[in-house]
């Protein structure tokens, strides 16, 4: 009994074996293919990278200025909103109230601190004064010009002086020959009476009359030097001309400076009636304090006293050197946030201009600005993320996986499944990215074509391979058939 049992048993592993012998042989000679049928859809090439989450933009705010920094630019600027007084930390003003912590959320237009206005009252009253006196100023100088000028118009012209000098000449001289024939003649006299041998007390006469004659042709002698002179300097404008335009300029100087005063004084008259009338620092978007340097009862700073930083994030990414060329403003982006697994669309809001300076591992990157379109809840600035950009799209197109792209750029083809047998087909392709490759020709939707084959001697899968060398609109792929992943 136990021999036939034994046999039994021998018998039925022979069978056994000789089944799965036969089986096996029977799957090793057919060869089985992994496929994918032809889809209708978008095609998208993309760019990885990584990056890091930070603030939109940030305010410096103090009573009377707010700076803004944002991931491109730096600007400061005067708010009525937020207060004018840019010189509170030098005022006698001190901080009544704060109304705000570190890591407290505020919306717009929310009242962060306020100040009292003692400080910027008194810098009225002073620059109200200062104002009256240059205006004051302003009023003695244009007095002062005004008389100048009339000065100056009153003067004789230079025409009639110099008339007036040549008639006075002619008079003189006409004067000079009058008494020099008088001289003549009482010479004569004397001459005469001498001859005559007059009396003593005629001949004395005679010579008092021609000394008297003499002294009336040196006096003559004298005013005719004296109106050449000044016919001369009637002639001669220059020195007066000059004294008149020194004379002018200065008094024009000085109403000037008295102008300038006034400009100023007003200036400061402004700035202290802003000062005075903008008492709060109020919130210019919503977002979250992230400091506070404020004391009630003391003097406020003049900058920083509180900082802000906006609820819309942008996130800065280190993208590789061959990717720049591709890269566009406003092209669509997704960013996912590392440490809360949440993506969120993004776009590109500044380009490189420059590479990043250096890198521990020696490759060249360029720095990348997107802005979130939403914050995902717990986003904090300084987290990282991972970025994908969209730098090409074919819409609603005829897709197939990469893999299953064979031939070289110009040449391509696929393995399209006829009756369960592949066959060698040629298309025409479009954008081919690392995933899809758009077909433009050659395959309709629902057709099944080969992207891999199970290898029945290693007992694995490979993929039908890519085109070999092809790069289309930024997708690459490995070698030829049978090469299984996309290649670069």
């Amino acid at each position: 009994m136990k021999r036939v049992l034994v046999v039994a048993l021998v018998l039925v592993v022979a069978l056994g074996g000789y089944w799965f012998l036969g089986h096996r042989q029977s799957d090793a000679s057919t060869t089985q293919y992994l496929t994918s049928a032809v889809q209708q859809g978008d095609v998208t090439s993309t760019i990885a990278a990584t990056g890091t989450i930070g603030a939109a933009a940030t305010y410096a705010m103090a009573f009377g200025t707010t700076t803004v920094t944002t991931s491109t630019s730096t600007s400061s600027s005067g708010n009525g909103s937020t207060g004018s007084n840019a010189s509170s930390g030098s005022s006698s003003n001190t901080v009544t109230a704060v109304y705000v912590s570190t890591g407290q959320h505020v919306r717009r237009g929310q009242v962060l601190a306020r100040e009292s206005t003692a400080g910027s009252s008194a810098a009225i009253t002073s620059a109200q004064a200062q104002l009256t006196t240059a205006l004051a100023q302003v009023t003695s100088a244009q007095a002062q010009l005004t008389s100048t000028r009339a000065k100056i118009a009153s003067q004789t012209s230079p025409s009639t002086a110099v008339a007036s000098a040549q008639a006075q000449l002619q008079v003189d001289r006409a004067q000079l020959a009058v008494d020099t024939t008088a001289l003549g003649q009482a010479q004569k006299k004397l001459a005469a009476d001498q001859a005559a041998k007059a009396p003593a007390a005629t001949i004395q006469a005679d010579r008092l009359a021609v000394a008297q004659a003499q002294a009336k042709v040196a006096h003559d002698d004298a005013a005719i030097a004296q109106d050449q002179q000044a016919v001369a300097q009637a002639s001669d404008t220059s020195a007066t001309d000059a004294a008149n335009a020194a004379s002018l300029a200065q008094a024009e100087a000085s109403l000037t400076q008295a102008q300038n005063q006034v400009t100023t004084a007003r200036a400061n008259l402004a700035t202290a009636r802003s000062a005075a009338a903008a008492s709060t620092i109020t919130a210019p978007v919503s977002g979250y304090v992230t400091a506070v340097d404020l004391t009630v009862g003391q003097a406020p700073p003049s900058a920083n006293a509180v900082t802000l930083r906006s609820d819309a994030l942008t996130v800065t990414a280190d993208v590789a050197e061959q990717d720049v060329a591709n890269l566009r403003l406003g092209q669509t982006a997704q960013v996912t946030v590392t440490a809360l697994g949440t993506t969120v669309p993004a776009k590109v809001t500044a380009l490189p201009t420059a590479a990043n300076s250096g890198s521990s591992s020696g490759a060249v990157t360029f720095p990348l600005s997107l802005t979130l379109s939403s914050t995902p809840k717990g986003t904090l600035p300084g987290m990282s993320a991972s970025i994908s950009i969209a730098t090409a799209k074919a819409t609603n197109v005829l897709y197939v996986p990469t893999t299953a792209i064979q031939g070289t750029a110009g040449s391509t083809t696929v393995q399209l499944m006829v009756n369960g047998s592949p066959v060698s087909t040629p298309v025409n392709i479009g954008l081919s990215t690392n995933s899809a490759t758009e077909i433009i020709s050659g395959l309709s939707v629902g057709q099944v074509v080969v992207t891999g084959v199970v290898n029945p001697t290693a007992s694995t899968t490979t993929g039908v391979g890519g085109v070999g060398g092809l790069t289309g609109g930024g997708g690459r792929f490995g070698g030829g058939f049978g090469g299984g992943r996309p290649g670069g």
